[in-house]
């Protein structure tokens, strides 16, 4: 079975800029240009009794391009980061950052 963390390593593996949540910039490090990662988690736990504790994770990995999106990079994640779990994907121009947002949404349970 597959953890979010690991999911987040194939992710770093691409060798893309990646950050949780977002990329904050400063003037000795600015955000990056696209091609980045943005990813995000939302978790539930159950089974609160110390041997069978079941941790629900809601993800989402954020690729952001320039301009329009771009196939071979959607490709890498789907085929290398995200092969084994099912998940939802959607697109979003960004008119006013000139940027296209290609979305995975993916729900991953795991034992804590």
């Amino acid at each position: 079975m597959t953890t979010f963390e690991e999911v987040i390593k194939r992710a770093e593996g691409l060798g893309l800029p990646i950050a949780k949540n977002e990329f904050v910039g400063t003037n000795k490090n600015p955000v990056p240009d696209p091609p980045f990662i943005v990813y995000l988690s939302k978790e539930r736990q159950r089974g609160d009794d110390k041997r069978n504790r079941i941790r629900e994770i809601e993800g989402s990995l954020e690729l952001y391009t320039e301009k329009k999106a771009d196939p071979d990079l959607e490709k890498q994640i789907e085929e290398k980061v995200l092969f084994d779990i099912e998940f939802q994907k959607y697109q979003a121009l960004l008119r006013q950052e000139d940027m296209t947002q290609t979305a995975y949404d993916f729900t991953i349970t795991q034992k804590k």
